[in-house]
């Protein structure tokens, strides 16, 4: 891009305190981390992430790792969101507990993407737990790719795909070079994506945080009997932010910045 050429148009969130904290919202086509403990927003600010793509008519994509997508529906019911025009690819290993009503699909097998509206309605039934191969995460996303131009994708989570894979005695070299591929590949396909993680070890430079070009880190604490969740934009590369740490609440009309 030349000096005179003018800057791209930014991707909205869905959350306009974070946009305005962002200069207007992230760049197109690369990807970015969201990191935080359990229960400190992640997957729902990625939900929020593709909604905002949904209302806009764009194609988006949730790759669900860490809770099978019927059991994200069933933890957004109380606030009302309507996710059925999301499509999802289910990488969810295994069995997540008794409670479960969609068949999970075997990674290795990669059944046609769904909607979230057919996957609510899949049978009550699960497979054995099986590892998950980056590899075929890759695979399926390129063949959707070719005949659906997905805008936005959320990757939930990384932290995840790596536990999987280091139970499956993965060589961590191939792993990590696996992990790049992957990134690399969203980018490449002008793909603005966020992939949700678990903070690392401190000292430890994880492939995701090397090559994604931005990091919002969300916490979450407890102040007596209430719960306080804030946000903050670690890094931003090529975009000038506001790195100050904000409190938000999540409601049924979205994630609100206090």
């Amino acid at each position: 891009m030349s000096a005179t050429d003018p800057m791209p148009s930014r991707v909205p969130t869905g959350v306009p305190g974070l946009d305005r904290m962002l200069g207007g919202g992230l760049m197109p086509g690369r990807p970015f981390l969201v990191t935080g403990g359990s229960g400190s927003g992640k997957t729902l600010l990625g939900i929020t992430f593709l909604l905002e793509g949904v209302r806009r008519g764009e194609e988006v994509l949730l790759v669900a790792v860490d809770e099978p997508p019927s059991e994200i529906v069933e933890n957004v019911r109380s606030l009302g969101w309507d996710l059925s025009a999301i499509k999802t690819l289910d990488a969810n290993p295994g069995m997540r507990g008794i409670k479960r009503n969609v068949a999970v699909q075997e990674i290795r097998a990669m059944n046609d993407l769904k909607s979230m509206r057919d996957v609510a309605a899949e049978a009550k039934k699960g497979t054995d737990s099986e590892e998950i191969a980056i590899q075929g995460i890759q695979l399926k996303l390129r063949q959707q790719m070719s005949d659906r131009p997905f805008r936005r994708v959320l990757v939930d989570s990384i932290t995840s795909i790596r536990r999987f894979a280091v139970k499956a005695s993965v060589d961590p070299q191939a792993e990590r070079t696996e992990i790049q591929s992957l990134l690399r590949f969203l980018s490449e396909a002008g793909v603005t994506a966020l992939i949700t993680s678990t903070p690392s070890d401190p000292g430890l430079l994880t492939p995701e945080e090397v090559l994604t070009r931005g990091e919002i880190l969300l916490t979450r604490k407890w102040v007596g009997d209430r719960s306080v969740r804030q946000i903050k934009i670690v890094r931003m590369r090529g975009c000038a932010h506001d790195p100050e740490r904000r409190p938000f609440v999540i409601t049924s009309q979205g994630i609100v910045l206090g």
